[in-house]
């Protein structure tokens, strides 16, 4: 199977290195510096105390060097959809399959697409580049890669969705689907904007972890954008952040959050992301979730995007 990366930032590295671990023919759809880097010392992870060998996968820098591709993985920021449509539109893939947060924006993408061979996912690992080179990551398991499932539910391999299933779990990742895609990344919007703001703000998630009155007002601020977006019909998904930020007494979430930004999900799976798009995916992942929310009383998620400017 032939498999398509398209961009080269932690989350696209992550899949590369793990697929072509797994035997797969990887191509990794780069450009400029990070493209040189890519050609010269490879994908290296770290994973808790265990490095795994170096990888090198193809580097192209357009779709028409990728040539056919069995399954396309677009793994770019959200802010850098728009720019890359006509790119990802002119990938030779049967299956693209988008790990991105794109809230807003899933039927452009679709239809740039063709809906007959997209899947919309978000990636269920996170991380680092180190200074050496190295890419130190989580698979965050609160969170498997998640697929989203056409109206049908189908699973099996004859499914774009079945075939990107397939593709994960032969490279070990652990997966989940939803029949709800658009009101899941809508629900992930909201935390992961308000999360990602309140350690940019602070600019050490430790500090933050440590300050119980700055996480409390944390939780409420996510509670306070989950119920604007129940208001508007769209139910929190999924049900677990809807348990502890809408059903948790506050005091209970807090103490659970103090905990886990201290933890592999606050400095891995957080933190690295909020500081390096601090001035490019995370105001428009705010501006983005302000739209969704419009007109809605959200006074303490405002409060905290606003620490960011």
């Amino acid at each position: 199977m032939r498999v398509l990366i398209f961009g080269s930032g932690v989350i696209g590295r992550i899949y590369a290195a793990r697929f072509l671990a797994a035997g797969l023919e990887v191509v990794v759809l780069s450009r400029g510096a990070a493209a040189d880097q890519l050609r010269q010392t490879g994908i290296v992870l770290r994973k808790g105390q265990r490095t795994a060998e170096t990888v090198f996968p193809r580097i192209v820098e357009n779709t028409v060097e990728a040539g056919p591709i069995d399954i396309a993985l677009v793994t770019v920021r959200g802010d850098q959809v728009d720019a890359a449509l006509l790119h990802i539109a002119s990938i030779q893939a049967r299956v693209v399959a988008s790990l991105v947060n794109l809230p807003r924006g899933l039927d452009t993408l679709a239809e740039v697409v063709g809906p007959d061979r997209f899947v919309a996912a978000f990636p269920g690992v996170a991380g680092r580049l180190d200074n050496d080179g190295i890419v130190t990551y989580i698979e965050v398991p609160q969170q498997p890669t998640m697929v989203g499932l056409s109206s049908s539910g189908a699973t099996d391999t004859s499914s774009p969705q079945g075939e990107v299933l397939a593709l994960l779990k032969s490279a070990g990742f652990p997966t989940a689907t939803t029949l709800r895609m658009p009101a899941w990344l809508q629900t992930h919007a909201i935390f992961i904007a308000a999360f990602e703001s309140a350690i940019a703000a602070t600019g050490d998630v430790m500090v933050l972890a440590a300050d119980r009155s700055a996480v409390r007002n944390l939780v409420q601020a996510v509670r306070e954008g989950f119920a604007a977006l129940e208001a508007r019909g769209t139910t929190t998904t999924p049900p677990v952040l809807r348990v502890l930020f809408l059903r948790m007494p506050v005091w209970f979430a807090t103490t659970y959050w103090c905990r886990q930004l201290r933890g592999e999900l606050g400095r891995l799976g957080l933190a690295p992301h909020a500081i390096s798009s601090r001035h490019t995916e995370l105001p428009a992942l705010q501006h983005v979730v302000r739209a969704l929310l419009a007109g809605a009383n959200t006074p303490k998620l405002e409060s905290i995007f606003a620490g960011t400017r």
